[in-house]
């Protein structure tokens, strides 16, 4: 008779593992049915404003987040962009289409295996492009980032009479007629920031859409976006160019700057910070049980078993149907996704999933 390891078994028959496992009360990493992860957190000293950051001339990384469950690490990075905003009503112009009222990220997510298949720096995998559009449809639709936070209040530099540079910003100079006229030459464009997140996964061992969306959530709050300035010199510059024979004006010509010395932490909604928790709903199969010993003690299970957080390629291969919710420590709910698969999801059990789900947030604020 052929005897086979739990690692082993696992590979050749996730099913039969999960089941005999679940039979005993237990689950494959042996933690109970209800039982989550334990999560650690830190910034890595990844971002230029980390306290023992060492490279802050150079860094471009404006809100960082290590995050380790289990053995699986996600390494989330944000940068920042500008980008000068078409949709807004100007003076003289057409109304153009109604501005969103929330901002959101834009996330590349790379699940590291080795790249063996593609190649360093090759074509995306179907699940890491998944991954991303869900990440960025969540955020824009949690109502998280306020359009205003991310509006660019643009300071001009300038030549004082001193012969010395200088950067003016509107909130230095409240009051001071001679500087409002110099920066009222930006006031022609608007501009927003724009937010990049990479996020890499390492080790992977089960469903990553939780880990990705919770490990963005802590590298959020932890953003300052930089100042931007324009040169006083530049901000009346156009550029002539000759069309068809013809002497003609293009449309001023920016060039903005990022200023090193001064950032703005991001302004998020509180409430609506909110953290992921995965659920997976599975049937017991009695065929797959184990015969009891003398010894062994009467493990009672349900025919059908919710459990949180999955792990492993037991659980995550043999498991398909499975919940997904969003929630902050109040109780409020902003995304859920819900997969029907081999076992039918019932109502007590997306009622257990949402008590769950609002523990667990409490517990993944509560070590911000």
């Amino acid at each position: 008779m052929l005897v086979f390891p739990p690692e082993v078994l696992a590979r050749i028959s996730p099913d039969l593992s999960l089941q005999r496992h679940l039979s005993l009360g237990v689950r494959p990493s042996l933690r109970g049915f209800t039982e989550f992860r334990d999560v650690g957190i830190s910034d890595g000293n990844l971002s230029r404003h980390s306290v023992e950051c060492k490279n802050k001339a150079s860094n471009n990384i404006i809100g960082s987040n290590v995050l380790k469950t289990g053995n699986t690490f996600v390494v989330t990075t944000i940068t920042a962009s500008v980008v000068e905003e078409a949709l807004v009503e100007k003076a003289g112009a057409e109304k153009g289409p109604a501005r969103k009222e929330y901002g959101t990220v834009y996330p590349v997510v790379e699940v590291e295996r080795g790249r063996v298949e593609r190649g360093r720096g090759g074509v995306p995998t179907d699940e890491e492009m998944i991954l991303s559009q869900r990440l960025h449809d969540a955020i824009s639709a949690s109502g998280l980032i306020p359009s205003e936070a991310l509006e660019v209040v643009c300071g001009m530099r300038t030549l004082a009479p001193s012969g010395e540079l200088k950067t003016m910003y509107p909130e230095d100079y409240d009051g001071d007629e001679e500087a409002a006229k110099i920066l009222s030459l930006n006031d022609r464009r608007k501009w927003s920031y724009c937010l990049h997140a990479k996020i890499e996964v390492f080790s992977r061992d089960g469903p990553l859409f939780e880990l990705c969306w919770n490990s963005l959530m802590y590298a959020l709050q932890t953003v300052q976006l930089p100042r931007v300035y324009m040169d006083e010199r530049a901000a009346d510059l156009k550029i002539p160019i000759r069309t068809r024979g013809r002497n003609a004006m293009i449309k001023e010509a920016y060039d903005l700057k990022f200023d090193p010395l001064r950032s703005i932490v991001l302004d998020l909604n509180k409430n609506n910070i909110a953290y992921a928790s995965g659920f997976g709903v599975t049937d017991l199969d009695n065929e797959s049980r184990l015969e009891p010993g003398e010894d062994d003690m009467a493990v009672e299970v349900p025919e059908k078993i919710l459990l949180v957080d999955l792990e492993g390629e037991a659980e995550e291969a043999s498991i398909k149907s499975t919940l997904s919710l969003v929630t902050s420590p109040g109780g409020q709910l902003t995304t859920i996704s819900l997969i029907g698969g081999g076992s039918r999801i019932t109502l007590d059990l997306i009622k257990s999933s949402f008590q769950h789900a609002k523990e667990r947030s409490k517990d993944l604020a509560s070590k911000v």
